[in-house]
This record gives structure tokens, sequence and C-alpha cells, in this order.
């Protein structure tokens, strides 16, 4: 597919760093060539026009890349007014992060409050790009995601499923308190998902 033959009518939803496992309804965007995407680009030039996108998708792929700030702000662009934007990130906490050395950026419930101009005067955050405005509507963390339980083995999955939801119940109704204390004294969180809105 040329990017030049990309309309939004065509291309109303994008996932960014795709990899094998492209979503439904979503046009493909990855580094690698050996993943098959649909457009082979850098994330942080996206090769498209401003404000076409209604829905971007992103998992496990803004810790890999080293300027975040730029990928946000090409988001921000390609995205239209009220658009939604839903990234799935490692927790600062999540033990399994080191693993890899691809990895560069841990984040943590707070992280895009940088970016929702509603909120960063208030916080005191500083404002790194004041022409970006992601309206943050929902944060929850995850003490293990759903596809590493169904991994394990039948019994061992029944235990983490049942402990997995009691957890989450706790975590995301305290999260400062489990980022601040149960992170460090109990033991890490493997995710963090954000839902933002654009606001232009």
């Amino acid at each position: 597919m040329s990017n030049t033959e990309i309309k939004p009518r065509d291309a109303p939803r994008l996932d960014i760093g795709c990899s094998f496992h492209k979503r439904d309804g979503f046009i493909g965007i990855d580094i690698l060539p050996s993943s098959g995407p649909d457009v082979l680009a850098d994330a942080c030039r996206l090769p498209f026009k401003d404000s076409i996108f209604s829905e971007i998708y992103s998992s496990y792929t803004l810790e890999h890349i080293q300027d975040n700030l730029a990928v946000i702000s090409e988001i921000y662009r390609v995205c239209s007014t009220d658009a939604i934007i839903r990234l799935i990130l490692p927790h600062f906490s999540n033990p399994a992060f080191h693993d890899d050395l691809t990895h560069k950026h841990k984040y943590s419930t707070r992280t895009f409050e940088h970016y929702d101009q509603s909120l960063h005067e208030l916080t005191g955050h500083p404002n790194y790009l004041p022409h970006v405005n992601l309206k943050l509507e929902k944060v929850e963390i995850r003490w293990w995601p759903p596809q590493v339980i169904a991994r394990k083995g039948i019994g061992k999955s029944f235990i983490l499923s049942i402990l997995n939801k009691v957890i989450n119940i706790f975590a995301n109704a305290y999260p400062f308190l489990c980022e601040r204390i149960w992170s460090s004294w109990v033991g890490g969180f493997y995710e963090v998902e954000f839902r933002l809105r654009v606001v232009k």
C-alpha cells in the first residue's frame, strides 16, 4: 500500500508497532519489515497527513523508542479531534522489563498527565509539548496481563486469574499507594494502559 493512497476513509484507525499481531480494521505500521506491516515506517516520522485517524492503538512499542516526545507529537498530529488513543506500556515496576535490552522507557500511571493541558499546571508538571493536548480519560495498571496468565498451566492460570482480579481492583482504586509502596515492598506490576482523547 502506497502512503500517498492512504485517505481518511481508507485508514480511520492506526496500529503503531503492530508486529505480527495487527488489529482487525487497523492499518499496521512497524519499523521491522519481517513483521509484514501494511506500512513500513518509523513512529517518530509517521508518513500520514494531519488529522486523519479516529483511533490509534499501540501495545508494547513506545518503550523501544528513544524519542518518546517525537512519537507523542506525531500521534497528536495525525489524529483528528476527539480521536481515541490507547497505549499499553510496561509499568516502571515490571520485573521482566530488563529482560529485553531494547527497552528504553518505563511508565507510571501519571506519565501522560504531562500532555493533558488541564492537568499539567494543576500537578506542577513541566509542559514539554505545549502544542499537544491529550485528555487523560482512563489509566489502568495490571499486575499480570491475561495473555501472560493464559500461557501458564491450568492450575496456575486459575489461581493467578483470581489473584490478578483482586489485586487489580485494589491497585486501580489506590494507584498512588501501589506505586509508592506496594511495588517496592510486595512486587511489581506488569503493565499500564492509557486511554487518551485528542483535543484540538
